[in-house]
């Protein structure tokens, strides 16, 4: 079965100089995508904030940009937000996971305009912006902090009206998601929110994951929210932990909204979370080789038809909304 994702670092380790994109230590390698039955990648272009964001940024768009170059008959990109036709390739998208990487704290916004400017005309179409990662910056609060919307990221909000790119919450505080659900309500904004790669609160307690009144905000609103496979986000009882996310998605009746965001990320990336959060995935499903294996262990408790939604009919389903914008359905 073809598997859509949503998020992956794969760009970050490559401009990093850590290796190759078939290094089987990335967990998102193209050998594992291709065993995982991967069709359509989403790969972030993941910053923290901090002097090099602009510069990290820069790397990672190249890296984007040469991957069909140096791996033709690997990659290609997608030039279009929809389904590929063929699964002859891995096909990619792009998304920008912290508007940090477009502009530095202490420089002018308007520089943020146009480097998304040239970003969207080398890179387009773009499927998702996060405002923040973890921590607070210019356009507000991530989820290491109680921080809400602030003037910058109103401005953001504002620009990308029409641009067809879905505003990712995964990294916001519930302060920020809060404030932007309300803005583009106020605003009447022509943008889709989402949660690229987050689990449910009620299920696993931790900050990046969503409590239930933001997750359903999300998918009312259009959007999805994509399974995240990093093991602190899931539990500690594996795979019950698992099992259990895609139960409460039953259960709310969210499965329409649910897709896959694996994270998948090179330990050596975050060897400084290894003290508290190792090992980073669980056994089986620790790289993007996983898929088959996780539609089988969820056959459990889905039917066919909801595997086959979760596989990539959401996604299919969802990338059609965000062509025809937040304003072309009724909510």
């Amino acid at each position: 079965m073809r598997i859509v994702d949503f998020h992956c670092d794969l760009l970050s380790y490559l401009a990093e100089g850590h290796g190759r994109a078939d290094a089987l230590e990335a967990r998102c390698s193209w050998p594992q995508l291709r065993q995982g039955c991967v069709t359509l990648q989403v790969m972030a272009l993941y910053t923290e904030t901090s002097a090099n964001s602009t510069l990290s940024f820069q790397k990672q768009m190249d890296c984007y940009q040469n991957l069909p170059t140096l791996y033709p008959e690997q990659f290609v990109h997608c030039h279009a937000l929809q389904l590929p036709q063929s699964d002859d390739k891995i096909h990619v998208l792009a998304a920008v996971e912290n508007a940090s990487g477009l502009v530095l704290e202490n420089e002018p916004l308007s520089l943020c305009f146009r480097r998304l400017d040239e970003f969207l005309a080398l890179c387009s179409p773009v499927v998702y912006i996060s405002l923040t990662w973890n921590t607070e910056n210019r356009f507000g609060g991530g989820n290491q902090s109680q921080i809400g919307l602030k003037d910058d990221g109103k401005q953001l909000l504002q620009y990308l009206e029409g641009k067809h790119i879905a505003i990712d919450l995964s990294h916001a505080s519930d302060q920020l998601a809060y404030d932007v659900l309300n803005y583009l309500e106020q605003e009447n904004l022509n943008l889709i929110p989402i949660a690229s790669h987050s689990n449910f609160r009620a299920v696993c307690q931790h900050p990046r994951n969503l409590p239930d009144e933001l997750a359903q905000e999300i998918i009312r609103r259009g959007g999805f929210i994509g399974l995240n496979l990093f093991r602190p986000f899931i539990g500690s009882s594996l795979p019950g932990d698992l099992i259990a996310q895609a139960e409460y998605v039953l259960k709310k009746g969210w499965w329409e909204g649910f897709c896959f965001g694996a994270d998948f990320f090179c330990d050596k990336q975050f060897s400084h979370l290894l003290s508290y959060a190792a090992p980073f995935y669980a056994r089986s499903f620790e790289d993007s080789s996983c898929y088959p294996r996780l539609l089988e262990l969820l056959s459990s408790i889905c039917s066919a038809q909801q595997l086959q939604q979760l596989a990539y009919g959401n996604a299919a389903a969802f990338l059609t909304r965000l062509k025809e914008g937040a304003h072309a359905y009724s909510r």
